[in-house]
């Protein structure tokens, strides 16, 4: 199945940056917003997706395509993105069962790695056979009822990273752990691999009524830093790829509606894809990097 997605008025590929909406200047309390060093979140490439993806949540890059592979709640199937064409085709056949409730993937060479709610990561193997039976699952070692909504590779530790968005175990101390999945030896590790307290989140950004949700996260392959999305409070916070809190930015919910995938091509260009809501459309947003760019 291959087909177009709709556009709006700002192309995803136009060499120049257009501002898609007046109010991408600042929300509609007048609040102004700033960005990280080398991008401009202000103004982003953007296109609109069609309904298969409209519960989009989660993308990674594919570079050989020049593409993002992308995964929709609703949906029981792997989407490849075509950056250039603009067109949007299954990449797999039917990945999981409607239950799994995927939540995120990472392409790490020759497989795509999705995980669910619920703390499995599934791999598949990209290749042009059919064969289901091929698909493994990797359970993480817990029975109590947890949410994880972001998995990103680490290559300095040859690792998925699954990051808690709420943990049963971690409720009442406002933290979110992350847990390592050893893609050598296909097992996780049991100890957390860092931990972010939401009470450093509300310090790092001044404000006490944060909300700190991690929705998506990956790490930049220019400056190895960690963005984490929070679409729970609209925030951007960077780290350190252990955890360690750098900086944080509101995101304007007219721009971010329900940010929940993020991912990085080599040359530093950033994309979020943007759950519809409220009736809206999903979105997939660009924006380029630039070393001139300074912090806005």
């Amino acid at each position: 199945m291959t087909q177009s997605l709709i556009q709006t008025k700002c192309p995803l590929l136009r060499l120049t940056i257009v501002v898609c909406s007046v109010i991408a200047l600042a929300g509609c309390n007048g609040q102004s917003y700033s960005s990280p060093e080398g991008y401009d979140l202000k103004h982003p490439q953007k296109m609109e997706l069609g309904k298969v993806l409209n519960e989009i949540s989660g993308i990674t890059y594919y570079q050989e395509n020049n593409a993002l592979l992308a995964i929709s709640d609703s949906k029981e199937k792997i989407f490849e993105i075509n950056i250039d064409k603009r067109k949007l085709k299954d990449f797999t056949e039917r990945v999981v069962g409607p239950q799994n409730d995927l939540e995120d993937l990472v392409r790490v060479d020759s497989s795509v790695f999705l995980l669910s709610s619920k703390g499995i990561i599934y791999e598949v193997p990209i290749s042009k056979k059919k064969d289901s039976n091929s698909i493994r699952a990797y359970a993480f070692n817990s029975d109590e009822k947890n949410d994880f909504e972001t998995l990103y590779y680490d290559p300095s530790v040859n690792s998925l990273i699954m990051l808690c968005k709420t943990c049963a175990f971690e409720k009442k101390n406002d933290t979110h752990s992350a847990f390592r999945f050893d893609l050598k030896t296909r097992q996780f590790d049991p100890n957390a691999f860092y931990v972010i307290d939401e009470k450093d989140v509300k310090k790092l950004h001044k404000n006490d009524d944060s909300k700190f949700k991690p929705s998506g996260a990956a790490i930049s392959p220019i400056n190895k830093r960690l963005y984490i999305l929070s679409s729970a409070g609209n925030l951007l916070v960077v780290a350190d790829t252990k955890g360690q809190l750098m900086e944080s930015y509101d995101l304007n919910p007219d721009l971010f509606p329900q940010a929940e995938g993020i991912a990085f091509a080599p040359n530093g260009d950033m994309y979020v894809s943007n759950e519809g809501k409220y009736g809206g459309r999903a979105t997939l947003q660009l924006f380029s990097y630039s070393d001139k760019d300074k912090k806005k």
